[in-house]
């Protein structure tokens, strides 16, 4: 049985870089386990036996692929580039520049259903930390409608919650019985229709000002928070999908903002994909936005359109899913294999506390990463 490692797994936004990979006729195996890692590592290493390319699913050579993919680039309309669920920070870079040169829209997050509004973190900031400032801090941890015992498998042990007794408290708000929910100190039920008065009363009650609908949930969160010098809140998509989880958010950021008046209080958010965060930190530096940036007017807006967005005439997928790129528009569509970052290639992501951690090629592979083959792209289309 081979064994690799240790290597950094980029199964989730943790990015274990502990990690030992067995492989074996039955399957892949890591250690420590991860049921979620190994399947990370095992769709990729089974990438190794499809084409190279195809095009309209038919198997082509690469070369006739990125004429194909430049061909529909050249003559799109509206272009949108998205995807980046394995995408490196070089991936992520070559993909911003691609779309400065189209005038597309980026996006960074999901484009089903309703767009979530303005973004939450670009009108009032965030107070953020690292995995370790919150382990060794904070002494309530508020998990906010998320189950990372399943997506991100060792996050409570990152943050301190082992199976050694804890000072620590852990609240977790969620109406689901999930593995999280079990875990918690003192869990809080109410539906996910309440979180936005849940938070705004929270944020009342905290300034000492009367709440009408006083729950005793509530004021016990209030009272935990009061006597924390550092606490932390833990959410993502559970809280900002859907109409008005924008919103949602911002409520938490301005609660933070008024808890640090008098301790300090942090968050930490979860991607819904393990290269979102580098894909997001690369947007910002290079635009000063993060999430859906439009390059249409020839320099980058922050695009906040309600409904989702359906214009765009040919599209780019940067490593979604198991990973490659793929064109299409005009009912053709262009996918090229590329070489797995983690897997067969290496490359930078961020930890979703934006801690930058390199990931390794214990099995190269001589096909081009994203990063290469959008590069190639916009080499062929610059004039």
């Amino acid at each position: 049985m081979p064994e690799l490692g240790p290597v950094t797994c980029a199964g989730c936004g943790l990015l274990c870089d502990d990690v030992t990979v067995e492989t074996a006729n039955d399957g892949v195996r890591l250690w420590p386990e991860c049921p979620r890692g190994a399947r990370w590592f095992s769709e990729r290493m089974r990438r190794r036996d499809e084409a190279a390319a195809t095009i309209d699913d038919e198997p082509a050579d690469v070369e006739s692929a990125l004429a194909r993919a430049t061909e529909l680039l050249r003559g799109a309309r509206r272009p949108l580039v998205h995807g980046f669920e394995g995408a490196t920070v070089e991936d992520a870079r070559a993909a911003v520049a691609l779309a400065d040169r189209l005038g597309a829209l980026v996006s960074t997050g999901s484009l089903a259903g309703a767009w979530p509004g303005a973004p939450a973190v670009p009108l009032r900031g965030a107070s953020t930390a690292t995995l370790g400032e919150i382990r060794d801090r904070s002494r309530l941890v508020v998990i906010w409608r998320e189950d990372p015992e399943t997506t991100h498998p060792r996050l409570l042990e990152r943050l301190g919650f082992g199976g050694e007794p804890s000072e620590r408290t852990l609240f977790v708000v969620d109406d689901r019985d999930t593995a999280t929910a079990r875990r918690a100190d003192v869990r809080l039920t109410w539906p996910p229709e309440r979180d936005l008065q849940a938070l705004t009363s929270l944020h009342v009650l905290q300034r000492g000002l009367p709440v009408a609908d006083l729950t005793a949930e509530l004021s016990g969160l209030v009272e935990r928070m009061r006597q924390a010098p550092h606490a932390a809140f833990v959410y993502g998509p559970g809280l900002t999908d859907g109409a008005g989880g924008q919103r949602r958010a911002l409520a938490l950021h301005e609660l933070v903002r008024a808890l640090c008046h008098e301790r300090h209080v942090v968050t930490l958010e979860l991607p819904r994909a393990p290269g979102t965060r580098s894909a997001d930190d690369v947007l910002a530096w290079q635009s000063g936005y993060a999430g859906a940036v439009d390059f249409a007017s020839g320099h980058p807006e922050l695009f906040t359109a309600i409904q989702p967005f359906d214009d765009a005439d040919v599209t780019v997928a940067v490593e979604s899913g198991p990973g490659g790129c793929e064109v299409a528009g005009g009912g053709v569509e262009v996918s090229i294999r590329t070489a797995a970052p983690g897997v067969e290639a290496s490359g930078t992501v961020h930890r979703l506390d934006g801690v930058p951690l390199a990931l390794q090629a214990p099995q190269p592979e001589d096909a081009p990463t994203a990063a290469a083959l959008l590069a190639r792209l916009l080499a062929e289309i610059e004039p």
